[in-house]
């Protein structure tokens, strides 16, 4: 069960108006590793855990955190084609029904449930349900190569822009990439050696 607050979790806001820049973050919404793609299967990955306990409540909260993150970024990416040229933010809007639900004012939880995201190269549904293999050590072992991978593209981002209210934003993700990479990687070990309590 999820709840929405109209706050952001962290909030940001670009200095200046910058269309090809939000072009690039929206990349970062969709595929197998990117935040779209990562929220879903962490969410499939605990829908498929049929018994209650800390793996799953890790898993969700992983997954709830994931969806927060897909707010901001398409909040970002909507700042950022604010005042640009109207045929720019057409396009925008037309390519990606994220960012189409944040300008038009819409509750972004609902169009993600809804199935929008960013058009990747595959079906990120597809991708996210077919990730779970039901082995918890090897989840949280893909679990935190997907991190590594969002790090690396948000990286890759940081490097990009030099608008610092961006980069606030980026460090912030990264920061909590970071952080779920190594409690995804301290779970598959604990996993792994058998020294895990009961889920």
């Amino acid at each position: 069960m999820f709840t929405h607050r109209q706050d952001l979790q962290f909030k940001s806001v670009p200095q200046q108006p910058d269309p090809p820049y939000a072009r690039r973050l929206e990349d970062v919404l969709g595929g197998q590793y990117n935040e779209i793609g990562v929220a879903m299967h962490y969410m499939f990955q605990s829908w498929d855990m049929h018994v209650p306990g800390k793996y799953r409540d890790r898993v969700f909260d992983l997954g709830a955190e994931q969806v927060a993150n897909i707010e901001m970024l398409a909040t970002m990416i909507a700042q950022l084609l604010e005042h640009a040229p109207s045929s720019v933010l057409d396009a925008a809007v037309r390519l990606d029904p994220a960012v189409a639900a944040v300008i038009g004012g819409t509750d972004l939880q609902q169009a993600i449930a809804a199935g929008a995201g960013p058009q990747a190269a595959h079906n990120p549904w597809q991708v996210a349900s077919s990730n779970v293999g039901r082995n918890l050590a090897t989840d949280f072992q893909t679990n935190a190569d997907a991190e590594l991978n969002r790090r690396m593209q948000l990286s890759h981002l940081y490097r990009l822009t030099d608008d610092a209210d961006v980069r606030y934003l980026l460090s912030f993700l990264l920061v909590r990439a970071a952080a779920h990479q190594r409690l995804c990687r301290a779970v598959a070990a604990e996993l792994k050696e058998g020294t895990a309590a009961p889920a």
